[in-house]
């Protein structure tokens, strides 16, 4: 489509979901999907990005997170080419970005935002029909895969309905439908998932598990027990400044504290946390849905998890639960800003 389509998705990108086939290039372009290089982008009064540098893996499910405000619609928006930088250099599937330049990679990525537009005067069926033929997709193939879209996500009994009838969370589910349409091999998701119930997420989520390795997959979401399920890598950005760039596993293993939840006896949980807090290798202890969360103090994983049960039942203490608890990716998303915005007060 490109980004010169006149109508009023004109900016966004779409595509078709076949699970089982999917077309377009495969993963022929050699190296990185994305390559972005000391990124900054200058607005009136404001530095939304500075110097940031990332790389994101043919294949691969690439996670781009910060809180809001951080950056990350401003990045996805140079890397489509829809805004220009400041300064920095951008190479999507291969080729060099130049702002206003025709690219061929654009036959190749798609593109999803927050909240995505459609003509409201049509009707969800003939909206996926106008993606199709913009994209001219065989007559044959369009309707097949069109069917089989509006099923899988649940759109099927209101594809005769308008658009602009659609609640939030179904157009974000017809844009998802869209955006797959054409089997591309890179697709920019903006939020993907933030409108969706539990199920409508459960469905998404379950599609870019299987793109990987067919189609690279490049998202942002404030969801991070999503971003922890189907990421592979991930890039976190704060106030225009990329804090962290790494695998999911590295990044657990890197911030990973000992942690475990204990459940006592109902009438011995303040003796028992008493008696954890005096325990010079304990960081804390606090209550969590009826168990006690004990967090070790740097350096004193081995000797927590010797100690810590021994202790309590030598000091009379009826343990009913010891379950190890492994730290997410949301504890220690919280604890890089932690330590950036304290690094920021301490210059």
């Amino acid at each position: 489509m490109g980004l010169g389509f006149d109508y009023c998705f004109c900016q966004y990108f779409w595509t078709n979901y076949i699970p089982c086939s999917w077309q377009g290039r495969g993963l022929k372009i050699k190296g990185y999907a994305i390559t972005v290089k000391g990124l900054t982008k200058h607005f009136p009064g404001h530095r939304a990005l500075d110097e940031v540098d990332f790389n994101v893996k043919r294949g691969s499910i690439h996670g781009f997170l910060g809180p809001n405000g951080a950056g990350k619609t401003t990045a996805i928006k140079i890397i489509l080419g829809l805004i220009p930088a400041t300064s920095g250099k951008v190479n999507v599937l291969g080729e060099p970005l130049q702002f206003g330049g025709k690219h061929n990679f654009l036959r190749y990525l798609n593109y999803l935002p927050q909240d995505p537009v459609f003509p409201e005067g049509l009707t969800g069926r003939e909206a996926l029909h106008l993606v199709a033929d913009v994209y001219k997709l065989d007559r044959g193939k369009k309707t097949e895969r069109i069917d089989r879209l509006l099923k899988y996500f649940q759109l099927d009994d209101a594809a005769g309905r308008r658009v602009g009838a659609y609640s939030r969370g179904m157009q974000q589910r017809l844009g998802i439908a869209a955006v797959l349409l054409t089997e591309p091999e890179l697709l920019v998701l903006d939020e993907p998932v933030s409108a969706l119930d539990p199920e409508g997420r459960r469905r998404v989520l379950e599609i870019i598990m299987k793109l990987k390795g067919r189609a690279t997959v490049f998202f942002s979401s404030h969801i991070l027990d999503d971003v922890e399920r189907v990421c592979d890598h991930i890039t976190i950005i704060d106030r225009g400044r990329k804090l962290l760039d790494a695998g999911i596993s590295d990044l657990l293993n890197r911030y990973a504290v000992e942690q475990y939840l204990v459940t006592v006896r109902p009438d011995q949980t303040e003796q028992a946390a008493a008696l954890i807090r005096g325990k010079s290798w304990v960081s804390r202890v606090t209550p969590h849905l009826g168990k006690l969360l004990v967090v070790s103090k740097p350096g004193k994983s081995e000797t927590i998890s010797e100690k810590l049960l021994p202790g309590l039942i030598r000091d009379g203490i009826t343990v009913t639960e010891f379950t190890q608890n492994r730290t997410n990716l949301e504890e220690a998303f919280f604890r890089i800003l932690e330590e950036n915005h304290g690094q920021e007060v301490t210059k």
